[in-house]
This record gives C-alpha cells, structure tokens and sequence, in this order.
C-alpha cells in the first residue's frame, strides 16, 4: 500500500486556515458590530463565533490534515485498486478495475502550486478519489490503471 504525498498536509492546512480567516473575520465583525453599531446585538454572538474560529485552527488546520495523513493508503494491483481510509471510522474500498468507467485527475490552484494532483475513478455505482499525488505519480498511476483495464478486458474477450 502506498501513501499520498507529505505536501497534502499543506495544502490541507492552507484550505482549512482560508476558513478559519473567513470566520475569524466574521466574529471580528460581529463583536465591532455587538460594541459600536447594534445595540440590541448581543456580543456574546461573537464570542461564539470566536471559540469556533479556535475549534477550526486546533483541529481542522493542526490535528485532522496530519491523521489523514497517517491514515489514508491506496493500492494499485493486477485486478483491483484497495482504498484504507479513516481516523475515527476506518473504510476499506476494493474496486475491481473492470468495473472503473472513468479515470480523471483534478488539479486546484493550491495543488498546482505544490505540484499535486488527484486521481478520481468511476464505477457506475461510487467514486473513488486517490487526493494529492505528486503530478507525476498521478500520471503514472492514471496510465498504468488504465493499461491494466486494457489487458483485462483483453483477456475476457
């Protein structure tokens, strides 16, 4: 099984400090508001708002990137791609490659800058995403995937 690149925490933690500036802004906001423009504003508004911008920094920008991190494996074997995801509830995909329809790659603006990119893989039922690969190894695993359906819909016909 392999891991996904060590610059996904980045990233991860860039998405997740963007909104925790978004809500920092707000409670900022929202106490300017309560002290100066509202009256009938209770300031204890903002001060919620405050604890969530907290909650957000100590556990979606600090802890849960590194444990997804830590937790997140992906396989690519003759007949199968195995997905071990989960902090909390850990999920086991096996998807069997005859059934994968579609294989695509997706790139944001953060992953482009840390040259990352994400495998996506359609079934007819689900979808499978493989996040922040390096975009070298996202090609190479997209075009080995897509080798191995080609042989084995050769060897079935």
């Amino acid at each position: 099984m392999q891991k996904i690149s060590p610059k996904a925490v980045k990233v991860w933690r860039i998405r997740e400090g963007i909104v925790a500036a978004v809500d920092l802004m707000i409670a900022v906001a929202a106490l300017i508001l309560s002290l100066f423009v509202w009256d009938w504003f209770p300031w204890w508004i903002s001060l919620i708002l405050f604890v969530i911008f907290l909650y957000i920094i100590v556990v979606h920008v600090w802890l849960l990137p590194m444990l997804k991190y830590k937790y997140f494996r992906f396989g690519v074997s003759e007949d199968e791609i195995r997905i071990h995801q989960g902090i909390f509830f850990k999920e086991k995909h096996a998807v069997p490659l005859f059934r994968v329809q579609n294989i695509d790659t997706t790139v944001g603006p953060l992953m482009k800058r840390y040259g990352l990119k994400g495998v996506t893989l359609k079934t007819s039922a689900e979808r499978i995403h493989i996040p922040e690969l390096e975009s070298d190894e996202a090609d190479n695993i997209r075009n080995e995937i897509r080798k191995l359906i080609n042989e084995n819909t050769r060897r079935t016909t």
